[in-house]
């Protein structure tokens, strides 16, 4: 994990109040070793933080996308920090903290594999569908579920053919809701990022249909690195960190405060 200075390659709007950010270093890296580790995983993220004084903490993003040294975020622009973001011009400097948290196993999604994101929780599976389709995994499906039309669908047409979408006014795909785009007994391993209502369902679906699965949480956080203890979140072996711990938990450990 490291701190740098960043600039912005691009900031485009690709739906109402949802932006995606290109950013690279702002000097020349040193070339990097053959057998050196990705800078990032699929299901990581990075905090990003404009050099204004306000907000002052900065905002986890989840990383969209890795090519060499650009990292590209998909965001919502829903509060002070994100608006700050979404005002970065291209030459704009950035701070960006990372790689963080413990992202997704591609070791371990073997089989037929479903991808269900909710909004905006599709941003961290363009990264996680490239490296399964590198690793050679050809059973992988997306669901993805909108309040309204679609975005980002585009960026997984290089690396998937089964993509479902849902939308709950109608206005593209099946009318409804994410979950009725899939049956868990169809998949052999299921990961999901989204809001909380759909997260739950999709854990109870997985445990009724014997499916493994796995949840890529989010939680408000302020630090990242694990030291202000503000994105804990009970699991069944205790509070657990999502920014250092997970974001990515096996559904089964997770405990949320209702029923689905």
């Amino acid at each position: 994990m490291t701190t740098d200075l960043y600039v912005v390659i691009s900031n485009e709007a690709v739906a109402p109040s949802i932006r995606r950010i290109a950013v690279g270093p702002s000097y020349p890296r040193a070339v990097a070793r053959p057998d050196a580790p990705p800078a990032a995983l699929p299901g990581q993220f990075h905090m990003l933080k404009t050099d204004a004084l306000e907000p002052l903490l900065p905002r986890p993003l989840s990383i969209h996308e890795v090519e060499g040294d650009v990292l590209t975020f998909l965001y919502e622009v829903k509060g002070l920090g994100t608006r700050a973001i979404a005002a970065l011009t291209p030459g704009d400097p950035i701070r960006v903290t990372g790689p963080l948290g413990h992202g997704f196993d591609v070791d371990a999604l073997t089989g037929r594999i479903l991808l269900v994101a909710g909004g905006i929780g599709i941003a961290p599976f363009r990264y996680l569908a490239r490296a399964l389709h590198e690793a050679g995994r050809d059973r992988v499906t997306l669901a993805a579920g909108f309040r309204s039309l679609p975005y980002g669908i585009e960026d997984f047409r290089p690396f998937l053919t089964d993509i479902r979408i849902a939308t709950e006014d109608g206005s593209a795909g099946v009318a409804g809701r994410v979950t009725a785009l899939y049956s868990p007994t169809d998949f052999d391993v299921v990961v999901a990022c989204g809001p909380v209502p759909m997260m739950q369902a999709v854990q109870k679906g997985c445990a009724d249909a014997g499916t493994r699965a796995f949840l890529s949480m989010e939680r408000r956080m302020a630090c990242g690195t694990g030291l202000c203890l503000g994105c804990a979140t009970p699991t069944t072996t205790g509070m657990r960190r999502v920014c250092t711990e997970g974001p990515v938990f096996p559904a089964e450990e997770v405990i949320f405060d209702g029923p689905p």
